[in-house]
C-alpha cells in the first residue's frame, strides 16, 4: 500500500514509513528510535487511524505525569475523543482513545477484560519499564492478560534485545510483531568531559588521566594536616561547567542531579552567581509567574516565592517536591526559551518532552533506594538522549564528570561507549495477581500462564544448554555403569549391603583403636585378644553374608563396584542439572504456590475458590493485606470520614529518610481508632514480612486537610515538601477508590465518596492533570 511521505506537514523519516506501513498491515509493532527521533509522530497516526473506526485505542505511560501531559497534548489535538484513567484522574473514561498508566490497564486486563473487548491497538510508552526491578510485572501482566484481539505498539529510546523482546509478544499474543529498530539520532551528540575544572573531549581526557597516574607521588612529602580546597572545587562544579558552556554559546542546559536537595541547594546558588536573562525577558517570567500564582492562590507560599526568585534569572528546577502547577510553570518557561539553565532530578529524562542543547550530570552514581551504585548503561542513554533539539540544533552536547571516587576511566568509558545493558525480566507475582490467578481457573491454566512470562521465555533459551549437560551426565553414567557378563546378578541389592559393610568396618575400626589404646599393658592382653577375637567374628559373619549375594562371589566384583561408585559420582552430577532443567522450566510456580499458602492461611482462598476477604483483596492494588484486613475488621465501617483520610494517608505515605530536613511535625496525636489501625497493622507486620507498617508522619496532617484547614496551615505542620505532599494526597485518592469499587456495601461506598470530596478540593482537585 502506498503512504504519502508527509504528515502533519513533517516529512516522515524511512523507518517511520516502514512503522506506519506494519502498522496499516494488521501487525504489532516494537519500536526502538532515539530521543527526539519522532517516535511520537508513529504513535499519534496509530492513535488517529484507530478514531476513524468503531473501536477503540489504549495509550499507557509508566507515570502519571506523562500521562497527564498526552491527554493534554492529544485532547488539543482530537478534543473530547480522548479520556483519561489514571486511578486518581478519571475524565471522559468511555472515550475513543483512552490514556492510561500502565498499571490501569494491567488491572483492566486482568479484572474486567470485557471492558477493553472492543480495544484494537494498546501502545505502551517506554516498554523498556518492563526490566524496572519494582514495577516491570505490570508490563508483563498486561501483555500476557490482553485480549488475542488486541494488537500492540510497544516504543523505547533504546531495546539491545528488541528481537528478543518482539519474539516473546509474538509467542504470547500468537499473532505477527515486527521489529523496527532505528539508531540514527535526528541531532547528533558530542560528550565533553568535566575533569580538572576543565571541558574537554575524550582524547583529552585520556592523556591527562595517564600523566596524572604517571606522576610523581609527593604525598609523604606534604606536611600533615587538614585539605582544603577539594570539597569546594566539588561544591562548585557546576559554576565551572555553566560558565564554560554558556561562553561556548551550548545553552540551555538541562543539569542532572540524583538528589532533589542537592537540585534547590544548585539552583539558588547559580541564581546567586549568573544572571542570564535580559529585562524583557524577566518582565515576561514575572508576567507569568504572578499569573500562575494569582491563579492557583499560592503566594503566601515561602518555597514557591523563592522558585519565582530564582526563575527570574533564567534559573530553574524541577523535581517531585515541587507543586505540581510551579513544574508546569517551570516547564513553560523553559519551552519557551526564558530559563537557560534546569537543574532536574532523574524523572524529567521520562515524563517531560523538552530537550536542550546540552545535558549535563552531575554525578555518575545513584542512590537506588537500596544502595548507591553505578548508572546503568540504559539509565544513562535515557539522560543524555535529551541532548539537541531537532529543528534548533545541528549538536547536542553532553557533559560527562570524571570523578576517579565513582568510576574508573575503563568503566567511564564502557558507560558512555560501550553496549547498553539487555533487557530482562523482573517477573514477581503480587498477591493480587495470585487472588486473580486463582479465581476460577484450573490449575493447568494458571500454569500455562505463569510459563508465558518473559523470564521463563528468557529462561528457555538456556535450556538447550542444560539439556545438553544433563545428556551429557546421562551418557557418561551409562558408559561407567558395569556391565555384567553373568544372566542374572543383585549389583543393586549388593551395592546397598557394600556401602553398609564399609561402614560397619569403620566404625569397628574406630572402636576397636579406641579400646585397645585403652588396654595397655601385658595385664590387659587377655581383654586385647577377647576384643580382637569378637572383631574378628564380626569380619567373618559380613564375609557370609558377602557370598550370599551373587555379586558377591564374583571375580568382578571390585571393578564392577569401583564402576558404580563412579557412577553414583556422575549421578550425582546429572540430579544437578536435571533439578536446573526443572527449576527453568516453571520458575514462577514455587513463588505462585508459596503465596497461595500465605493466602490459604489467611483465609484469602480454599480449595473452592476465593472466599469474601479473597474477592475484596483482588480489586486492591495497594498494600492489599493490610487494607483486607482492616476492612474486615470494620475499621472503613466504624471510623468518621477524616479518620478514614488519615488512615489512607498512612497506608500509602513513605516518609523520605534522605534529603528531608527533619521529622514532620505532629501538632495533633493520633485518635484513639488511628492508634488502635496503627497497632493492628504493625502486629501483622511482625508475623508477615511483606505487610508494611503503617506510616503516620502525615495522618494527622491528611486529618486537618480533611477537616477544612488551609494548604498554607497544613503545610505549617509538616517538613515534607509542597509537591511530595499532593502526591501522596493523590495516591489517596486512589487508594480509596479502590477500596470505594472493591466494597459490596452501598452505605460504605457513599461515605468513601464523601472522603473523597474532603480531600480532592482547592490546590489538590487543581492538581490533577499537572502531577
Amino acid at each position: 500500500m502506498e503512504l504519502n511521505v508527509t504528515y502533519r506537514g513533517f516529512t516522515l523519516d524511512s523507518f517511520q514509513t516502514r512503522a506506519i506501513t506494519e502498522l496499516e498491515n494488521g501487525h504489532s509493532l516494537v519500536l526502538a528510535a532515539p530521543t527526539g527521533s519522532g517516535k511520537t509522530l508513529v504513535a499519534e497516526y496509530l492513535i488517529e487511524k484507530v478514531l476513524q473506526t468503531d473501536q477503540r485505542i489504549v495509550y499507557t505511560s509508566p507515570i502519571k505525569a506523562l500521562s497527564n501531559q498526552k491527554f493534554r497534548d492529544f485532547s488539543k489535538l482530537y478534543g473530547n475523543k480522548i479520556g483519561i484513567l489514571t486511578g486518581d484522574v478519571v475524565i471522559n473514561q468511555g472515550a475513543q482513545a483512552l490514556i492510561v498508566t500502565t498499571e490501569v490497564y494491567r488491572n483492566m486486563a486482568i479484572e474486567d477484560p470485557q471492558a477493553i473487548s472492543d480495544v484494537a491497538f494498546v501502545i505502551f510508552d517506554e516498554i523498556h519499564f518492563l526490566g524496572d526491578i519494582e514495577r516491570g510485572t505490570v508490563w508483563e501482566e498486561s501483555i500476557i492478560f490482553s485480549p488475542k484481539t488486541v494488537k500492540f505498539l510497544a516504543l523505547s529510546a533504546t531495546i539491545p534485545n528488541g528481537a528478543e523482546l518482539a519474539h516473546w509478544i509474538e509467542t504470547v499474543a500468537d499473532q505477527k510483531v515486527s521489529l523496527i529498530t532505528h539508531n540514527e539520532r535526528a541531532v547528533p551528540l558530542s560528550y565533553l568531559f568535566y575533569y580538572q575544572k576543565k571541558l574537554m573531549p575524550y582524547k583529552e581526557l585520556l592523556r591527562r588521566v595517564k600523566s596524572h597516574e604517571d606522576a610523581p607521588r609527593e604525598e609523604e612529602e606534604r606536611p600533615r594536616g587538614p585539605r582544603r580546597g577539594k570539597k569546594d572545587e566539588e561544591d562548585l562544579r557546576h559554576f565551572a561547567i555553566i560558565k564554560s558552556l554558556d561562553q561556548q554559546d551550548r545553552l540551555p542546559l538541562l543539569y542532572f542531579v540524583f538528589s532533589r536537595a542537592i537540585a534547590d541547594k544548585m539552583a539558588r546558588e547559580s541564581a546567586r552567581h549568573f544572571d542570564f536573562t535580559t529585562p524583557e525577558e524577566k518582565f515576561r517570567i514575572r508576567e507569568m509567574t504572578d499569573a500562575c500564582l494569582q491563579k492557583y492562590g499560592l503566594t503566601d507560599l515561602d518555597s514557591v516565592n523563592e522558585l519565582v526568585g530564582i526563575l527570574e534569572n533564567g534559573v530553574g528546577k524541577h523535581h517531585a517536591g515541587i507543586l505540581p502547577q510551579m513544574k508546569e510553570l517551570v516547564e513553560i518557561l523553559f519551552s519557551e526559551r526564558l530559563l537557560k539553565v534546569l537543574f532536574v532530578t532523574e524523572t524529567f529524562a521520562v515524563g517531560v518532552n523538552m530537550p536542550a542543547r546540552t545535558t549535563a550530570f552531575d554525578a555518575l552514581k545513584k542512590f537506588d533506594g537500596r544502595s548507591f551504585r553505578p548508572m546503568k548503561s540504559l539509565e544513562f542513554c535515557q539522560i543524555s538522549g535529551r541532548a539537541g533539539r531537532r529543528g534548533i540544533d545541528k549538536i547536542g552536547y553532553v557533559v560527562v564528570p570524571h570523578l576517579p571516587r565513582d568510576l574508573t576511566i575503563e568503566e567511564l568509558e564502557k558507560l558512555v561507549y560501550g553496549d547498553i545493558e539487555p533487557l530482562l525480566s523482573a517477573f514477581d507475582l503480587s498477591f493480587n495477581s495470585v487472588l486473580n490467578l486463582y479465581a476460577g481457573r484450573e490449575t493447568g491454566e494458571v500454569r500455562m500462564i505463569l510459563r508465558k512470562n518473559f523470564a521463563q521465555f528468557q529462561a528457555n533459551k538456556q535450556l538447550p544448554e542444560l539439556a545438553g549437560k544433563v545428556a551429557l551426565y546421562r551418557a557418561e553414567m551409562d558408559r561407567v555403569m558395569p556391565r555384567c557378563t553373568e544372566k542374572t546378578n543383585d549389583l543393586a541389592a549388593f551395592m546397598e549391603f557394600n556401602k553398609r559393610r564399609q561402614d560397619t568396618i569403620q566404625s569397628l575400626n574406630s572402636q576397636s583403636g579406641a579400646i585397645q589404646s585403652g588396654l595397655r599393658g601385658r595385664r590387659n592382653r587377655p581383654h586385647q585378644e577377647r576384643i580382637q577375637q569378637q572383631y574378628a567374628e564380626k569380619l567373618e559373619r559380613l564375609k557370609a553374608e558377602e557370598n550370599e549375594f551373587i555379586c558377591g562371589k564374583c571375580a568382578s566384583r571390585n571393578r564392577c563396584t569401583a564402576q558404580y561408585n563412579q557412577a553414583a559420582r556422575v549421578e550425582k552430577k546429572l540430579d544437578f542439572w536435571r533439578g536446573k532443567v526443572e527449576e527453568l522450566e516453571e520458575l514462577q510456580l514455587p513463588m505462585y504456590e508459596k503465596k497461595l499458602g500465605i493466602l490459604r492461611q489467611l483465609g484469602y482462598l480454599d480449595d473452592n475458590g476465593l472466599m469474601p476477604r479473597g474477592v475484596f483483596a483482588s480489586h486492591i492494588h495497594t498494600e492489599e493485606i493490610s487494607i483486607t484486613e482492616l476492612y474486615f475488621r470494620g475499621f472503613f465501617h466504624e471510623a468518621t470520614h477524616h479518620e478514614i483520610n488519615a488512615l489512607s494517608v498512612a497506608l500509602v505515605f513513605e516518609y523520605r529518610r534522605r534529603g528531608n530536613s527533619g521529622e514532620p511535625r505532629q501538632r495533633t496525636p493520633l485518635s484513639r481508632r488511628l492508634r488502635e489501625a496503627k497497632g493492628f497493622v504493625g502486629s501483622l507486620s511482625r508475623r508477615y514480612s511483606f505487610v508494611k507498617p503503617l506510616e503516620p508522619a502525615l495522618a494527622m496532617v491528611m486529618f486537618e486537610w480533611s477537616s477544612g484547614a488551609p494548604f498554607e496551615e497544613i503545610m505549617a505542620m509538616t517538613d515534607v515538601p509542597e509537591g511530595d505532599l499532593i502526591r501522596t494526597f493523590r495516591m489517596s485518592i486512589d487508594v480509596l477508590r479502590q477500596i470505594r469499587e472493591a466494597a459490596d456495601d452501598r452505605s460504605l461506598r457513599d461515605k468513601l465518596d464523601v472522603c473523597l470530596g474532603y480531600i480532592n478540593r482547592d490546590i489538590v482537585l487543581a492538581t490533577e492533570l499537572r502531577d
